[in-house]
């Protein structure tokens, strides 16, 4: 992603869209996902619901953010590892079998691997979060920041409506069309990480 200082619109409509998309993947889009892949809400709530914990803590972190490397370096590299993140997800999904997913019994402790890279993505969305907002100000005038406001805005909201709607209906698409719900949901999470990996070499 290129920033510039003279032309924000190059830069702050993928920045803040790509600041949505891996906050609804991990927090929404995952409990969707277990959910249809048979785990039982008591064994996915727990784990599920640790996963927004990252944001809330983020404040921790945040000053080494401030004050190790620059805005931009933290912006790309917390990119490239939620692409590679939900890549990898995509590549080790596990696919538990129809009678075990219509059953409602696939246990939790199968999808251990996929928890640690939502875990993964979850730490580098908070911190890219903090580094956005930061270069956000930094790269802008105030009255900049102030007209702009409005567009940071409205693509994160996009970033809801295509993570928890797009991403969704196309996991659902992909089930009616294969037949088969891991593999559905193994190319959603893969698209997300290849349109991930675009716009950030955009």
């Amino acid at each position: 992603m290129n920033f510039t200082k003279r032309n924000p619109w190059m830069w702050i409509p993928t920045l803040y869209f790509v600041e949505g998309i891996p906050y609804f993947l991990v927090n929404n889009v995952s409990v969707l996902m277990f959910a249809k892949m048979g785990v039982p809400n008591g064994q996915m709530a727990l784990f599920t619901s640790l996963l927004y914990l990252p944001w809330t803590l983020k404040f921790l972190w945040s000053p080494f953010v401030d004050i190790i490397k620059t805005k931009r370096w933290w912006i790309i590299t917390m990119q490239i590892i939620m692409s590679v993140a939900f890549v990898i997800q995509a590549l080790t999904m596990p696919h538990p079998s129809a009678e075990t997913i219509a059953s409602g019994s696939t246990p939790m402790s199968l999808f251990s691997f996929t928890l640690i890279l939502f875990v993964f993505a979850a730490f580098a969305s908070a911190t890219h979060d903090i580094a956005a907002d930061g270069f956000y100000m930094l790269a802008q005038s105030q009255s900049s920041q102030a007209a702009f406001v409005g567009v940071r805005s409205t693509f994160y909201r996009l970033a809801n409506v295509f993570g928890n709607g797009v991403i969704v209906a196309v996991a659902g698409i992909l089930e009616t069309k294969t037949g088969n719900v891991p593999l559905a949901w193994q190319l959603t999470i893969g698209g997300s990480g290849l349109l991930l990996t675009a716009l950030t070499l955009y």
